[in-house]
């Protein structure tokens, strides 16, 4: 073969090379035909061996370039962005949460008690979180239920510390009661617990600083915080009224933590002052210690409202466990209520549940948070292959005293049930029925005077969250 026509099949081979960057079949095959044309002589080996250097070249230029270049994920964790090097991401996600409610036996209660059934967006949350410079976290989460706008979380973790530590600032969940730091994403009923009457209004989120170190199987955490976002002291027109203040801490350890059996033991101490922003609010909440049947409702089964508050503290126990698809969860809460003018006054509320997986699953639980997660399908729901995902039920008896002194918020005692459907990690139905009984001096009148009997609730729920 004369030099040009050599030339010219090198020139050609040579684009050929170029197109097929980017493939590993493609470059292993191009290798395989400089190599033969070489040795049927069509190529010499000078010739060969240039051309293979400059594939080499551009080989390692490609992949030098994707290594520089971002990567992008789609899946159960919603859509997720990577830089380079892992120091910087982003996280988009979310949950929908359409709950239907109704209730039963209230049909006796003045008008002023009756509850609203029907159908609402409970949770509609869009959420971005990642990292910055390694060591920096984020989260920013925003609810848009209910046809308003609120922030839920709104903060930035610090983790580059040598020991197993994380420094929280921003709006966050106070360090207290396992049950308000379990996501409502996981939990195994629409509502949580009575207890929750206790915890709520006083040690939900807030703007604060909070310092955690952790273990695999254990976690000690504590904050300060000031008040919620909303009606901050920043926010108020009167610029002499101060906002409240509060500190919890929370501490938690599995002494049994496998794959399939776990022993939590937990304790909580809560703090919160009444800031003056508008009649001794607590954490931008009126200073009441109540419950609703559902978020839709308005239904108060219990009721004390402390217009005098001074301050509050609250302390927990938490006893859980699992065992296989069989698990277990329990807190008990006792808050002692200081008041300006009035004698003090105790209120205590416990709650106990169990939950058993149909199809044999187990939940996930955490050891270095000391919480439970909803659990994973073996096989998630797919008709046409006759897969259906996971089944559970779910059964809690939870107890609440508001009863001291003069102060007569009630007491009331329920039982809650609830048939859950997970038909994949991100998709899940809750199916429930509640009943409020033994309400001794509550909120609860009906017509002549006297107290209701029992509260029915069926309520049922269908969820995405990634």
């Amino acid at each position: 073969m004369n030099y040009k026509l050599q030339s010219l099949v090198a020139a050609t081979l040579a684009g050929s090379l170029m197109l097929s960057v980017g493939t590993n079949a493609m470059a292993d095959s191009t290798d395989d035909i400089v190599n033969a044309l070489v040795a049927k002589g069509v190529l010499t080996d000078e010739e060969g061996a240039l051309l293979m250097k400059g594939r080499a070249g551009e080989k390692e230029a490609a992949e030098k370039k994707a290594k520089s270049n971002p990567t992008m994920e789609v899946g159960k964790k919603g859509l997720v962005i990577k830089g380079p090097d892992g120091d910087f991401s982003i996280k988009l996600g979310g949950r929908m949460h359409a709950d239907y409610s109704n209730h039963s036996g209230e049909s006796e209660l003045v008008n002023t008690n009756q509850p609203i059934n029907g159908s609402q967006i409970r949770r509609g949350r869009i959420a971005l979180s990642g990292t910055v410079y390694k060591d920096f976290d984020y989260m920013i989460e925003t609810d848009f239920a209910n046809d308003s706008v609120s922030v839920k979380d709104l903060f930035m973790v610090y983790h580059g510390f040598k020991a197993p530590m994380e420094l929280t600032v921003g709006h966050q969940k106070h360090a207290m009661s396992m049950e308000i730091q379990e996501s409502s994403n996981d939990i195994m009923f629409t509502e949580r617990s009575l207890v929750s009457a206790l915890t709520v209004p006083f040690f939900d989120r807030a703007i604060g600083l909070n310092m955690k170190g952790f273990g695999e199987n254990w976690n000690v955490q504590s904050g300060i915080y000031g008040d919620s976002m909303g009606t901050s002291a920043s926010n108020s027109t009167a610029n002499s009224n101060n906002e409240g203040k509060g500190f919890g801490i929370r501490g938690t350890w599995a002494p049994i933590m496998e794959k399939d059996k776990v022993l939590h033991l937990g304790a909580n101490y809560g703090y919160r002052k009444a800031s003056e922003l508008a009649a001794s609010s607590a954490n931008t909440k009126a200073p009441r210690f109540s419950y609703t049947t559902t978020n839709l409702s308005g239904l108060r089964i219990v009721d004390a409202n402390i217009t005098d508050l001074d301050n509050v503290k609250t302390g927990i126990f938490e006893l859980s466990g699992m065992y296989g698809p069989l698990s277990f969860q329990s807190e008990f809460a006792k808050s002692d209520v200081s008041r300006v003018s009035n004698v003090d006054a105790d209120f205590t509320a416990w709650y106990a549940q169990v939950g058993y997986t149909l199809t044999g699953e187990s939940r996930t639980y955490k050891g270095s948070d000391g919480e439970f997660k909803r659990l994973s399908p073996k096989k998630n729901f797919d008709l046409k292959n006759g897969t259906w995902g996971a089944w559970e039920v779910a059964g809690r008896y939870d107890s609440i005293d508001l009863e001291d002194g003069i102060v007569r918020g009630g007491e009331a005692k329920r039982l809650s049930v609830s048939l859950n459907w997970y038909l994949n990690e991100d998709v899940r139905v809750l199916a429930g029925y509640t009943k409020a009984f033994d309400l001794d001096g509550g909120a609860l009148k009906k017509a002549d005077g006297s107290y209701a009997d029992d509260i029915d609730v069926y309520s049922l729920r269908a969820q995405w969250a990634f």
